[in-house]
């Protein structure tokens, strides 16, 4: 038992290597194992299975076994065992042996579990199940025949601590089948061995469970399923082949990434996140107008190369976005409208848009200006203008005459003297009086504009009674719109 236990710290320890598990190169396998045998346990409850135990084996090796690699998940094993029956523990079974000495010999199929299915094939854990047949010879007293044909069913564990060493174990249900002994001397057994494991192979430089006649990098640790050479970026294409080994990628890219699935890899690709045209080096152009999205100015409209992408529906070379009249040619100082006639007003803000304006008059002409002004003079306190100056209101009423679309303010002053309230009301008077006037001279009524300042527009000195009576006045002046 002490033997095992420092097995299984070993086991322990090991269990940190990584080595390959047998393939096809290390087609055969050698083992020298310790042998034991339990017929007490055979058919009893599991519990009572651990309460009955009565092992019997043999000193080291007792046990030789042999193994051939048929497929990554097949083995063929054979095992010849000796053991050293004890007579006291084989009475307890109503069993007198002539001769101690106890042998087995079979032969068994395994499956592997560590086949690249369920288990890497380079798992250092390879564990297998196995069934077979073979022979048993038994010395019982007074019977005729010593050996026996058996079946056998059983589980199996081989640790890879090193290359070619493994530690093995096997516990099997060996089950005499030919000729049956009565049920008080039934000879069948459970089997158990543990040891040592050779693994005979080829040479590997590199240690990585290829041999260097078929290693393609025989210096340097890789794959197996790489023909051993490694893969840094694990993307399943050899260093060697891949022209981008430090990151993975795709097989039809020679291992190189294409991030964005557009076809052109990542390290050519100027938009390597976004999806892109080849012609753009991998770049998305939305609007179809061969300028990436990037570099253009309107990414949702087909544009123009030398407008930043952007449109220009009436080709006057300023785009939609800034011509504030994108449906017709215009200029750019206009923000993109037209002047038809060229007065330096843009139509849309041009009230005469067919015919040369100025800018002050919105883009029309402007009326010659028309100079009419007259003055005539009233009396203190009086509303009538004195009479000398009637003949100017006439000269007036022929220019209005004349000039059908001249209109004219008449305005209304006086002088300080009285409250200034008081002269305010005065100043009004004399304006309605020239008012009527020209309406009785034909005047349209809408033709002439009322205003009163009282004493505030002095035109001379309120000081003087000249000043005064210059002050006393309504001036009649043209109004040039």
């Amino acid at each position: 038992m002490k033997k095992i236990t420092f097995l299984s710290i070993f086991v322990l320890l090991m269990a940190t290597f990584s080595v390959p598990a047998q393939n096809s190169d290390y087609k055969w396998a050698v083992g020298l194992n310790w042998n034991w045998e339990d017929f007490h346990t055979v058919h009893r409850s599991v519990p009572d299975q651990f309460k009955y135990t009565r092992w019997q084996g043999y000193k080291f090796p007792s046990a030789l076994t042999v193994g051939r690699y048929l497929n990554p998940s097949f083995n063929v094993l054979g095992e010849f065992g000796i053991s050293e029956l004890e007579d006291e523990s084989m009475k307890e079974l109503n069993q007198e042996l002539s001769d101690t000495k106890f042998w087995t010999a079979d032969v068994n199929l395994a499956y592997k579990f560590a086949n690249g299915y369920i288990l890497k094939q380079t798992s250092w854990f390879d564990p297998y199940i196995y069934l077979g047949f073979g022979a048993a010879n038994i010395k019982d007293k007074g019977a005729d025949k010593t050996t026996y044909l058996k079946q056998v069913t059983g589980v199996g564990f081989n640790f890879w601590v090193l290359e070619k060493v493994g530690l093995n174990f096997q516990g099997s249900y060996d089950y005499i089948m030919t000729p049956k002994l009565n049920d008080k001397k039934r000879d069948d057994f459970m089997h158990f061995t543990a040891g040592v494991k050779f693994r005979l192979g080829v040479k590997d430089t590199d240690k990585d469970g290829v041999p260097d006649k078929t290693d393609l990098c025989p210096d340097v640790p890789g794959k197996i399923e790489l023909a051993g050479c490694p893969d840094k970026d694990n993307d399943g294409i050899a260093d060697k082949d891949d022209a981008c080994p430090d990151v993975a990628g795709k097989p039809e890219f020679k291992g190189c990434p294409d991030t964005d699935g557009d076809g052109i890899i990542d390290k050519d690709d100027k938009c390597p996140t976004e999806a892109g045209k080849k012609e753009l080096n991998g770049c998305p152009d939305k609007d179809g107008d061969g300028i990436t999205d990037k570099e253009d100015k309107c990414p949702d409209a087909a544009g123009k190369k030398e407008l930043g992408g952007c449109p220009d529906k009436d080709g006057d070379g300023i785009t939609d976005k800034d011509d504030e009249c994108p449906d017709v040619a215009g200029l750019a100082r206009f923000n993109g409208c037209p002047d038809k006639d060229g007065d330096g007003v843009a139509d849309k803000d041009d009230q005469c848009p067919d015919v040369p304006g100025t800018v002050a008059n919105k883009g029309c002409p402007e009326k010659p200006r028309f100079d009419l002004y007259k003055v005539v003079y009233f009396n203190s306190d009086k509303s009538v203008v004195i009479t000398k100056y009637t003949k100017d209101l006439d000269e007036v009423a022929r220019i209005m005459t004349e000039n059908a679309e001249v209109t004219v303010s008449v305005e209304g002053h006086a002088d300080s003297q009285g409250p200034d309230a008081y002269n305010m009301r005065l100043s009004e008077k004399p304006p309605d009086y020239v008012i009527n006037y020209l309406v009785k001279k034909k005047i349209d009524k809408a033709r002439l504009v009322k205003a009163f300042f009282g004493e505030s527009k002095p035109a001379a000195d309120n000081n003087t009674a000249e000043g005064r009576a210059q002050n006393r006045r309504v001036e009649i002046k043209a109004i040039n719109k």
